[in-house]
C-alpha cells in the first residue's frame, strides 16, 4: 500500500509538471495579430473553435482545426476574418484569434494566387454575408458552415477547388461525440425533413449518404501552403 502511494504521488506530480509545462508552453507562443508575418487577402486561417460541437468535428476529420475563415485587408491596413458563424460576418482577426481555444492559429495561402483571384474568392465570399450558420453541414447555400464558406469562395470566385467533399459515412464518425450531436438535430435534418423520415433510423442512412467540406479537408489541400503555426505537432 505504502509502495503504491507512492506511485500515485508520483504519478500525480509528473502530471501536474507536464500541465504545467503544457500552459507555460501556451502562453508563451499564444498570438496577436500584430505577432504575425505579412498576410494577405485571400490567406485562409484555422482554429480550434472550443464550442459545443467542436470536439465531434475534431473527431469526425482527425484535426484539432474546428474552424477556418477568409483573411480579408481593409483599405487602411486592418486584417480581418470573414467568417461562418452565427451569421456569415466580417471579424478583426484579434478578436478571432480570441474566440479559439489557447489562442491556437494556423495560416495557409492558396499557392501563386494572384491579387485578382484573392479579391474575387472575398467578394464571393460576401454573396453570403448575413446568412444563417449551417448547423446540419447541408450542401444547400440558404445556411452557411464556416469551412462551406472557404470552399465556395475559392469555387464561385476564382475558379478553385480548395477542399474536397467527403461523404459523412467516410468520416470517423463511429464515436460517442458525433452520435449525439446527430442524434441531437437529426430531426431538422434538410433531407430527412424533406424524406418526411419518421424515426432516426430512417433518416440516419440518408445522412451518411451526404457530403460536406470540412477544415481539416481544406488545410490538407496540397494546393496551400503554410505561412504560420504555433499549433506545434498537432497541427496539419
Amino acid at each position: 500500500m505504502k509502495r503504491f502511494r507512492q506511485w500515485t504521488l508520483g504519478f500525480s506530480a509528473t502530471c501536474a509538471a507536464v500541465l504545467g509545462i503544457f500552459v507555460l508552453w501556451l502562453s508563451l507562443t499564444a498570438v496577436s495579430a500584430t505577432d504575425l508575418p505579412p498576410l494577405k487577402t485571400g490567406d485562409i486561417v484555422f482554429q480550434e473553435s472550443g464550442n459545443s460541437q467542436s470536439l465531434a468535428i475534431a473527431l469526425a476529420s482527425g484535426s484539432l482545426y474546428t474552424h477556418t475563415g477568409l483573411i480579408e485587408m481593409s483599405a487602411d491596413g486592418r486584417v480581418n476574418v470573414v467568417e461562418a458563424t452565427g451569421p456569415v460576418r466580417t471579424t478583426s482577426l484579434d478578436k478571432w484569434i480570441e474566440h479559439g481555444t489557447g489562442g491556437r492559429i494556423t495560416i495557409k495561402r492558396v499557392k501563386g494566387l494572384g491579387a485578382d483571384a484573392a479579391r474575387k474568392a472575398l467578394a464571393a465570399a460576401h454573396t453570403h454575408d448575413g446568412k444563417p450558420y449551417d448547423y446540419f453541414f447541408y450542401k444547400g447555400r440558404a445556411a452557411i458552415y464556416c469551412s462551406e464558406l472557404v470552399h465556395l469562395a475559392f469555387k464561385d470566385g476564382a475558379g478553385l477547388a480548395i477542399g474536397a467533399e467527403q461523404r459523412v459515412k467516410d468520416l470517423n464518425i463511429d464515436n460517442p461525440a458525433v452520435r449525439s450531436l446527430i442524434e441531437a438535430r437529426w430531426r431538422q435534418y434538410p433531407v430527412c425533413v424533406a424524406k418526411k423520415a419518421a424515426s432516426f433510423d430512417a433518416c440516419y442512412p440518408m445522412i451518411l449518404e451526404e457530403t460536406l467540406v470540412t477544415p481539416a479537408s481544406v488545410a490538407r489541400d496540397a494546393k496551400l501552403e503554410t505561412i504560420f503555426t504555433n499549433f506545434g505537432p498537432a497541427g496539419d
